[in-house]
């Protein structure tokens, strides 16, 4: 099920269908807004406050910086990207929801970056107030709409390697963050390799960081 998101100009809405309908995607036109955007809602779990630095570490496709600029006014959007396949991709998401003035690279709250991720502990230590990591990962929701028995089969190759990078991305954000600041780390994949002994064995090193239960939330 898909949530859709409208990008109406004050607030964020979130509209959920009632049964297993998939809402269509709006195609990119170059100068034109979007109205609404799919993706989780992972990102709420953020509580970004105005004023705040925001780090989106694995930002591509962008719709979680989307939903961030919805929910608060940051002082600094950092959506970052290494791919440049999908950095093109992530600046044309921002294109279609965001006025101009915002996603200038010198001027304005959002900017795009092309770091390697593991590498904002050491060039940006303790720089941001959040830092959202929705690591790579084996996706399995994109298996269920895709016919490519060979994609499927490198996904599971992928599996092998997956958790070390999140680790290292998620260990990254941790250093990223300054004392007092919140982490977020999410997937889209069932996979549990890639989830909850992800982020305990990052907790193992990381002493000072201390996780929080959303389930109350």
């Amino acid at each position: 099920m898909d949530l859709c998101v409208s990008m109406a100009p004050a607030i964020l809405q979130g509209y959920v269908h009632p049964t297993a309908l998939r809402f269509p995607s709006q195609p990119h036109r170059p100068g034109q807004l979007k109205q609404y955007y799919l993706l989780n809602a992972g990102v709420l779990a953020l509580q970004v406050r105005d004023g705040d630095k925001v780090l989106d570490l694995c930002s591509a496709p962008g719709g979680k910086a989307l939903a961030i600029m919805q929910t608060a006014n940051p002082a600094l959007l950092c959506c970052n990207e290494p791919d440049s396949h999908r950095r093109d991709w992530l600046v044309k998401t921002l294109e279609s929801f965001l006025p101009q003035s915002q996603t200038r690279k010198a001027v304005g709250t959002v900017i795009v970056s092309s770091q390697d991720g593991r590498s904002f502990g050491q060039s940006e230590a303790g720089t941001y107030d959040k830092v959202l990591v929705d690591a790579p990962c084996s996706n399995d929701r994109s298996w269920l709409y895709s016919s490519s028995g060979q994609q499927g089969e490198q996904r599971l190759r992928e599996r092998g390697s997956l958790p070390g990078l999140q680790a290292q991305l998620l260990r990254a954000a941790l250093a990223a963050v300054r004392p007092g600041g919140i982490v977020v780390y999410s997937t889209c994949t069932l996979s549990s390799c890639e989830n909850h002994p992800v982020v305990e064995r990052v907790l193992n090193t990381c002493p000072k960081a201390q996780a929080e239960d959303l389930w109350e939330d």
